[in-house]
């Protein structure tokens, strides 16, 4: 017997060590390639710096001289577009984006796939289908224009006809990092029917420019004796090539990128195949994670539901470049004295600023338009979506945020990497400050996996690595951990408060913090930006929000820390937890007030409650520091649902209609509705609902009508307008500021899978019902552990019998 346990054991361990590796290298080559320039309609690129940049570009051509006007690149919110996105898109297979044309008359589809094979290379082909819109006159010219620029200076890409007889284009090139590849647009009968003419040319563009294409073709185009809206026909060796395609009516065509690598090339049949299987797996995959539960049975949300994981997807962007850096580290920086803000100006309007890395980012972005570039606070929301379709992606991006921290533990709350990326900001706000924090949101998804990965929720999405296999979870949780504690212990100093002025009965067990980069209009870095703070700003003012966010760290790092055994850190952390419970009561709540509030230091020195009612006043409850039996409690609940204060037809207002800068100057957070501070509060009323108390029956009722009115805000507007929205109106439910806001407001995703507690039986549902799960490990379940053996035992079959025969023989 203990020979075949002996046996048993060996092949488990080779099948764990075989699949994990297996599983970590599929990985890798499956997030290599993608549509990583989110700042464009479709542009693509590798996960590897100074490599190859690909986009699209294209514009109505009957009249050839507005086709510069008139060209489509970049995504803008001024270019009258009736919509755009991804309708289906797995990051690791591919999918299906359209895009609304207004202005050009034109509809566009586009479906990208990755075609995945024994190399890490990587092939994948794009398919572009063009349809005139409605209103658009026959045979309407439209030319589109393909582009592949390499940034690495010593290496060169050249494109020819390989093909005559149908007119076909190909490039190909060596890059160090990918090895050889050919990029192939062949021509079938489709695009030859409608086709009117193809141009190719190649430059010589300095690297640092490639990124710039737009602005390149369009000075080929000025330069060209051509007056049909062509560029010339000069194929050969350079950086930098355009094909140039033009239309009549309708048509279709294939970019296909082939590495060099790879057993086969890559054929339009293989495209095909690759798309049938991304979209198939995208919609059978979709049922399992995040399928919306009633009252949101209807086929249109589901159509949002994909609409919005697609486009938060199809939003994650690679960025590598430098980020200038203010090194100043002025005294006036530390914010202490009285008129602090303009003390701090004048430094900072002569700060040194470093330039410094370059340094390489994995990040989804808050909108394409406006804001296609790491947000530190909001990236803790948009993985709170990513992770329940694919842990390891979201993993991946956090591994990828703490690599930006610098010794001291600061990471910066805008990574503006590169040139490309410096180009949407202004540059005023270009300069990142190593004293300036931001809610550290991503603690939430590592706090998320801890509970996955021990079985308090559960997980359907793409099979994970690191929650399938034990070793490789604990490792990245080792891994992580001290990074945690660096930040940590970094917004703790760098946000401290002054509480001398503050009389407690044992100060030394209290805590409290403010925000630092803090003006009278102004705390960005709270991201809550307009928020009405103390007016004037005092050295000595404590945030409620910031204490709350410290709060959530500490209960993170406590249940990090008793998983990976280190008993006195959990202890510490533990303490830590306790003494911020008790400032938040003793510091902020305002009994007159009935509510949590900042605090500042008026004339005569004494400390004084300030309390604009809204979003800061629920910090407490969104972080989870109020528990089911918490003295305040009601009061939280009845401040949600009074309609003259938060509550809406449409959400949370973020501040209260009772308060004087309610919809005042820039009107940012004050009052309109927000999908992420929502989404906190129906974590929150949902789990009282599930839990025996006072308060059961209210939040019941709170949380059914709550996640009914934000989800038909964001349906209704989307339907409307063909977007989601940065916020909503909180009296009409309009959408408004930035469109195709697909970052945080695809919470609405986990919002539609939350459990309707109106039916009498619930599903099972991903990451809200805190009970044992199955997730794909060999420890999860005894019955699957067996069947799993039994199926080692059977694949394994040969291999063990020549084992057991060793065994035997000696």
């Amino acid at each position: 017997m203990l020979p075949f346990i002996l046996l048993i054991s060996y092949a488990l361990i080779e099948a764990f060590t075989t699949t994990s590796q297996a599983l970590s290298i599929s990985d890798n080559a499956s997030l290599l390639w993608g549509p990583y320039r989110p700042n464009l309609y479709i542009g693509m690129r590798p996960r590897i710096p100074n490599s190859l940049l690909m986009g699209l570009m294209w514009s109505n051509a009957d009249n050839p001289s507005e086709i510069a006007r008139s060209l489509r690149h970049t995504c803008e919110q001024d270019e009258g577009m009736a919509g755009y996105g991804w309708t289906a898109y797995d990051i690791r297979k591919g999918g299906m984006q359209i895009i609304n044309d207004t202005g050009n008359q034109m509809d566009l589809i586009t479906m990208f796939a990755k075609v995945s094979g024994d190399d890490l290379s990587g092939s994948w082909g794009l398919r572009v289908k063009g349809f005139p819109r409605p209103d658009a006159p026959n045979h309407q010219k439209t030319t589109i224009i393909f582009y592949i620029g390499i940034e690495d200076s010593t290496s060169k890409i050249e494109c020819m006809v390989r093909h005559p007889s149908n007119s076909g284009r190909v490039c190909n090139g060596t890059v160090t990092s990918l090895g050889n590849f050919e990029v192939q647009i062949p021509n079938d009968g489709a695009a030859r029917d409608s086709q009117q003419e193809i141009s190719v040319k190649s430059l010589t563009v300095p690297a640092d420019s490639i990124w710039q294409a737009k602005l390149k073709f369009i000075d080929q185009l000025k330069g060209s004796d051509s007056h049909e809206g062509r560029i010339p026909d000069e194929p050969g060796e350079g950086n930098l090539h355009f094909v140039q395609k033009t239309f009549n009516g309708g048509f279709v065509f294939d970019i296909l990128f082939s590495s060099g690598s790879a057993s086969e090339a890559m054929t339009s049949d293989s495209l095909t195949e690759g798309l049938r299987d991304a979209l198939s797996t995208f919609s059978h995959r979709f049922k399992s994670a995040y399928i919306p539960q009633a009252p949101f049975q209807e086929e249109q949300y589901l159509k949002l539901s994909q609409s919005l994981l697609s486009n938060l997807m199809g939003g994650i962007g690679y960025f590598y470049g430098k980020s200038c850096v203010d090194i100043s580290s002025v005294p006036e920086y530390a914010e202490t004295d009285q008129d602090f803000w303009e003390k701090a100006a004048l430094p900072r309007s002569r700060a040194v600023v470093e330039e410094q890395g370059p340094f390489q980012l994995f990040s989804a972005v808050p909108s394409w338009p406006f804001f296609p570039r790491g947000f530190l606070w909001d990236e803790g929301f948009h993985l709170q979506v990513i992770m329940d379709w694919d842990m390891d992606l979201a993993l991946e991006i956090v591994l990828s945020w703490f690599d930006l921290m610098d010794d001291n533990g600061w990471i910066a709350r805008e990574q503006i990497l590169g040139l490309e990326a410096r180009s949407k900001v202004p540059s005023e706000f270009q300069t990142q400050y190593p004293h300036y924090a931001n809610p550290p949101t991503l603690f939430l998804v590592v706090q998320a996996f801890v509970k996955r990965f021990t079985g308090m929720t559960s997980y359907s999405g793409t099979p994970s690595h690191y929650l399938s296999d034990p070793a490789a979870g604990k490792a990245f949780l080792k891994a992580i951990y001290p990074k945690l504690k660096k930040h940590y212990a970094w917004f703790c100093r760098t946000q401290a408060g002054n509480l001398t002025r503050y009389q407690l009965a044992d100060t030394k067990f209290y805590q409290g913090y403010r925000w630092r980069g803090r003006t009278p209009q102004h705390i960005l870095t709270s991201g809550l930006d307009d928020y009405p703070r103390a007016q004037p700003p005092h050295p000595e003012e404590l945030h409620v929000d910031a204490l709350c966010w410290v709060g959530s760290m500490s209960v993170a790092l406590k249940e990090i820390s008793a998983f990976l055994g280190e008993e006195e850190d959990q202890k510490l952390f533990s303490k830590h937890r306790t003494d911020i419970v008790g400032s938040i009561d003793g510091i902020h709540w305002s009994e007159p007030n009935q509510a949590y509030c900042d605090t500042t230091v008026v004339d005569d020195n004494q400390v004084e409650q300030v309390c604009h009612k809204g979003y800061i006043s629920l910090f407490p409850f969104l972080v989870g520091l109020i528990g089911l039996e918490h003295l305040h409690l009601g009061a939280v609940l009845d401040l949600i649902r009074n309609p003259e204060e938060l509550w809406s037809p449409h959400g949370l207002r973020s501040l209260s209609l009772k308060d004087k800068y309610y919809g005042t100057d820039e009107n940012y957070w004050r009052g309109p509705v927000w999908v992420p501070i929502n989404y906190m509060a129906l974590q929150r009323l949902l789990e009282l609902a599930q839990q025996p108390g006072r308060y059961q029956r209210k939040a019941h009722k709170l949380y059914t009508e709550l996640r009914i009115n934000l989800v038909n805000t964001v349906f209704d507007s989307w339907k409307e307008t063909g977007f989601a929205w940065e916020q909503y109106n909180p009296d009409t439910g309009k959408g408004q500021r930035t469109q195709h806001f697909t970052g945080w407001t695809s919470l609405i995703v986990r919002v539609m899978a939350m459990p309707d507690l109106q039916s009498r039986s619930q599903p099972h549902m991903p990451g809200f019902i805190n009970q044992p799960a199955d997730l794909g490990g060999w420890s999860t379940k005894p019955t699957l552990t067996l069947m799993a053996v039994f199926l080692i035992i059977f694949v394994f079959r040969k291999r063990l019998m020549r084992i057991w025969r060793g065994l035997m023989g000696s």
